[in-house]
């Protein structure tokens, strides 16, 4: 019985070293590679390939566990960028990172190293090697490989990446405190009416009626929670199991970004903090001599899903119908009236990138001011709710406990 021939997936080099991929068929890798150095080939690399994955998910299987975090992904930015900015060529500035490392990073370097050796370009070596999949940092690397300012485009990756990160500690940080103290609150609560009052409820079975209203209803809620607490656990259980993967898959900030564009407060802060981004990767892919569509695509693929990219879609849609920058961010009502003027004003000196990266940096004072303010004013407001829903959970006990007592006695 003959064994069925399989396809397998292959890049290789020719007599004369240029890199070549296709699909070979063949009964296994060993006779393969026969068939590719039969035709001339020197295979490289040699997978087998049944037609079943997509093209994302062979990209992902490609990865495998190599994917840089966020985190991760900066830092190993920042590190890159000083070594280039230092004249030193990326093949040997990666084997520098990657030199005697077990963390993740140096090994993301070693496999970008070995794939720049089979004559991969940095920024498929970036997407396959260490899973970077930001458009942003793709697009400035592919324009830096055509124009040398490899340094540059690598240092404002990094910077990118670091504002990204700044502002998502700041608001985790501004908000752990009071959301530790709102868990400790509920959970206190939860006990009280879950574990206490119910212990009262056979002293008033037969005289409820005599109960405040207030007391009540303390003991109807409990009543309820008490018969339904293992759902109400398992239920959260369930939220925490969650929202732990969802953090670990990516998925957590988008969701939590479109809750909070529901929010008017949170819905300006995040507007703002998004478009100083926005203009700051804009700003940086036009500086280096890429189309305005072009670079409103780029920064369309990187912004979060929600009214902003929304509203870049539409401007890119009106930029390449003929409408200018500012006519088209004015009809969507992205940017303040002081931003726009300023674009407006790059547009007609012929210097826009210049001028949308000042406007970023102005931006980026007025976003600082907003998360500021809006921080300041959230702790004590939720300090202020936790408190009320203490206090009057607190005084209907103690109005059910006064009443108990006096039916009792």
């Amino acid at each position: 019985m003959e064994q069925a021939q399989k396809s397998f997936a292959y890049v290789a080099r020719d007599a004369s070293g240029a890199r070549q991929s296709g699909v070979v068929s063949a009964l296994d890798t060993k006779d393969a590679t026969r068939a590719l150095r039969a035709q001339g080939l020197f295979p490289i690399s040699l997978d087998a390939d049944d037609g079943s994955a997509s093209p994302r998910t062979a990209k992902r299987r490609a990865r495998g566990k190599g994917q840089l975090t966020a985190r991760q992904t900066g830092d190993f930015l920042v590190r890159l960028a000083k070594l280039s900015s230092r004249q030193i060529q990326a093949e040997r500035a990666l084997a520098i990172i990657g030199d005697g490392g077990e963390d993740p990073i140096s090994q993301a370097a070693i496999r970008m190293r070995d794939n720049l050796r089979e004559g991969a370009p940095l920024s498929r070596a970036l997407e396959e090697k260490a899973g970077i999949d930001d458009p942003v940092t793709l697009s400035l690397i592919k324009g830096a490989e055509v124009s040398g300012d490899m340094g540059s485009a690598l240092t404002t990756s990094a910077d990118i990446m670091r504002n990204r990160l700044e502002i998502r500690r700041r608001i985790v940080t501004g908000l752990t405190y009071p959301t530790i103290l709102l868990v400790v609150a509920l959970l206190s609560l939860g006990l009280i009416m879950i574990a206490i009052i119910p212990q009262f409820r056979p002293l008033i079975a037969d005289r409820i009626d005599l109960v405040p209203l207030m007391g009540r209803a303390v003991f109807a809620v409990s009543g309820v929670l008490a018969g339904l607490w293992p759902i109400i656990v398992s239920a959260l259980l369930v939220l925490i199991g969650g929202t732990i993967i969802a953090a670990r898959r990516g998925v957590l900030g988008p969701i939590m970004t479109s809750i909070g564009n529901r929010i008017p407060v949170i819905r300006r802060m995040l507007l703002r903090n998004q478009m100083m981004l926005l203009l700051h990767v804009l700003g940086a892919l036009l500086s280096r001599e890429i189309t305005l569509s072009g670079a409103l695509r780029v920064v369309s693929k990187s912004t979060p899903p929600g009214p902003v990219r929304q509203g870049i879609t539409k401007v890119t849609q009106e930029v390449e119908n003929g409408v200018a920058l500012s006519t088209a961010m004015r009809n969507e009502k992205l940017l303040p009236r002081d931003a726009i003027e300023m674009i407006r004003i790059g547009e007609e000196a012929g210097d826009l990138g210049t001028m949308i990266s000042r406007t970023s940096l102005d931006m980026r004072e007025a976003a600082d001011r907003d998360l500021e303010r809006f921080l300041l004013l959230f702790q004590p407001a939720l300090i202020v709710i936790v408190g009320l829903l203490i206090g009057v959970s607190l005084y209907a006990l103690f109005s059910a406990i006064v009443s108990v007592n006096a039916i009792t006695f």
